[in-house]
């Protein structure tokens, strides 16, 4: 009864987040294309049929046009709002739809790594976190989903169950480092922590019953979490490869973007450190991705993806995407 108490006091007031159809007819973007749709390296200045090497012959706006391979073309209201909010962590429009989305992923993931067993305690990480919006919502949407599966077991099962799937706890913490405002809601709360740190704090021990599953939307550029987020909680024990985080979600741009390092986050081989141009990007002879080396699997969560808008989006092409690495040891 306490649980449940605390769960509907937080439910209140109603939770107000803006549909994926209010969003598009707002930006206008119902015709932007709803895929990421990449543009190779040799994208040359053109000007009509010709191609143009010599930028003394053509205008500013064509150079910057293709500087930018036709970003500043194709966008429009929705990346003047994320401009003009000014600041530096502001890059995902959260709708309801992907809330809710993202909230039953997870309870479902919860319950298939349960093996409808014993249950086991489920913190879910949000790390680089910013103003903690997104662990807010989210916890939220957990919440609410939970109840409801909660009433409808009661209403469909007529003995009780021997086991009960626990309701997971959603945590937020960032170092700071974004300058993100913080929010005067008692519910909206953000520990000063790195991911390091995050994970020091909350994974779990050896001989330890608790699972972790970590959250990052939007790791800066250039830097990986990823790794920290694979390690065994027995380093010492080659043979136990049981790790700190059992899943870890990326939201963000994927493989080569601005999200973490395209190589060691996400195992793009062109930008491997020995990568050269005129190596076959083709050949079996590439290195293992660090995160399949580690025994993870990586699911592009698509559905989620659909419903997501991202501060570089454009007409010509979706930048944001929700990406899921499993760990499935061998």
């Amino acid at each position: 009864m306490r649980l449940y108490n605390n769960i509907v006091q937080e439910l209140a007031p109603p939770l107000k987040l803006p549909s994926v159809n209010t969003v598009k007819k707002a930006f206008g973007t119902q015709s932007w294309c709803r895929h990421k749709v990449s543009i190779h390296e040799d994208y040359y200045i053109t000007q009509g049929d010709d191609k143009v090497v010599d930028a003394n012959d053509i205008s500013m706006e064509s150079i910057i046009h293709n500087k930018l391979r036709g970003h500043i073309t194709h966008c429009g209201p929705l990346n003047a709002y994320f401009e003009m909010r000014k600041r530096e962590d502001s890059y995902e429009l959260w709708t309801r739809e992907y809330i809710f989305g993202l909230a039953a992923y997870l309870l479902k993931r919860i319950k298939e790594m349960d093996h409808n067993s014993t249950t086991i305690p489920t913190i879910i990480l949000d790390v680089g976190a910013g103003d903690g919006r997104l662990a807010y919502f989210l916890r939220r949407a957990v919440n609410e989903l939970y109840l409801e599966q909660q009433q409808k077991s009661r209403k469909t099962t007529k003995k009780k169950e021997t086991t009960q799937p626990s309701l997971p706890t959603v945590i937020a913490t960032d170092d700071g480092s974004w300058r993100a405002p913080m929010y005067n809601n008692q519910f909206i709360t953000v520990e000063k922590l790195s991911a390091f740190e995050s994970l020091k704090k909350y994974a779990p021990k050896q001989n330890e019953q608790r699972r972790l599953i970590v959250l990052c939307s939007w790791m800066p550029p250039t830097i990986d979490f990823t790794a920290d987020f694979r390690q065994r909680v027995n380093e010492d024990s080659m043979s136990d490869d049981t790790r700190l985080v059992e899943e870890y979600i990326l939201i963000g741009e994927a493989d080569n973007g601005t999200c973490g390092h395209n190589w060691y986050t996400w195992g793009n081989y062109m930008f491997h450190p020995d990568h050269t141009e005129d190596e076959d990007d083709e050949s079996n002879n590439q290195p293992q991705p660090f995160y399949e080396r580690d025994g993870y699997k990586r699911v592009d969560l698509e559905e989620l993806s659909s419903l997501q808008f991202s501060r570089f989006d454009c007409s010509r092409s979706k930048e944001s995407m929700t990406v899921s690495f499993r760990h499935s040891p061998e």
